[in-house]
């Protein structure tokens, strides 16, 4: 199944809130995969009124890979985010961005791991900007995705650098048929503008419904059928189809999963 690296240039344009909309919208079974150096955020958002374990998630599955195990361990490692069903899962990241070192060595490993699971894999990478950014798993991802604001030039402005340095590391991004593409959450500069100034296609559009998001950040009530959920469902067709593209690989859309709610 294809891995989906999710990046973002600076600030917080909503890479990890637009990751799990995603998670939980798209009709196919769907693994977030929290591999942000800066730390994740499920266990104190989302997921924070679970009582979930604090032992698993990235940082052992690391460990498992350098022990040559990942495979086998990857399925305990995991947190169903619609039991027992187990079409909607996380794996939880990091939760001090002092770890982030431990993870450099398993990075490359991961995304094979990833790349050759039963799941869609979206792994939220967060800032390029961050010592640590996880660069060998973005070489193995199938579609890097840029998370942006297109409020206004000063939103827009740090993507021109962030897709200078992905179209210098990752081989696949350069060019009108490279791996690399734009996510725009809410609105403002127009998508073809945005296309045409950073010579980069717009894949997809996530709604700006702020209500929604603090749900999905463990703060209120969302809705399934809103905005963000919406929009988020929306994307599968066309980051579908841009994957299949690039890669001539079988299409994803033929599975039959439903979203579960924002809110459980």
């Amino acid at each position: 199944m294809p891995l989906i690296a999710m990046v973002s240039a600076k600030g917080s344009p909503g890479v990890s809130t637009a990751a799990l909309a995603c998670t939980l919208a798209w009709p196919a079974p769907t693994l977030l995969a929290e591999c942000d150096p800066a730390g994740g955020d499920l266990l104190a958002g989302y997921l924070a009124k679970y009582d979930l374990p604090a032992d698993r998630g990235i940082l052992p599955l690391a460990g498992s890979v350098l022990r040559g195990s990942a495979e086998h361990d990857l399925t305990g490692q995991l947190i169903d985010l619609d039991p027992p069903k187990q079409k909607r899962l996380a794996l939880q990241g990091i939760a001090d961005p002092t770890q982030a070192a431990s993870l450099q060595p398993s990075w490359a490993r991961l995304g094979e791991l990833f790349a050759h699971s039963p799941y869609l894999v979206i792994a939220d990478c967060g800032r390029l900007s961050t010592h640590y950014a996880p660069w060998p798993l973005l070489h193995r991802a199938d579609l890097v995705l840029l998370v942006m604001r297109p409020t206004s030039l000063r939103t827009v402005s740090p993507a021109v650098a962030a897709i200078s340095t992905l179209r210098r590391e990752l081989p696949g991004a350069e060019g009108p048929s490279g791996n690399l593409g734009l996510v725009l959450v809410g609105g403002g500069i127009s998508a073809r503008e945005i296309t045409r100034n950073l010579n980069t296609p717009v894949v997809a559009n996530i709604a700006w419904d702020p209500k929604t998001a603090a749900a999905l950040c463990g703060d209120g009530r969302g809705r399934r059928n809103g905005p963000l959920m919406k929009s988020a469902m929306g994307a599968f067709g066309t980051i579908d189809t841009a994957i299949r593209t690039l890669r001539n690989i079988t299409p994803i859309a033929q599975w039959d999963t439903q979203p579960i709610p924002v809110t459980r």
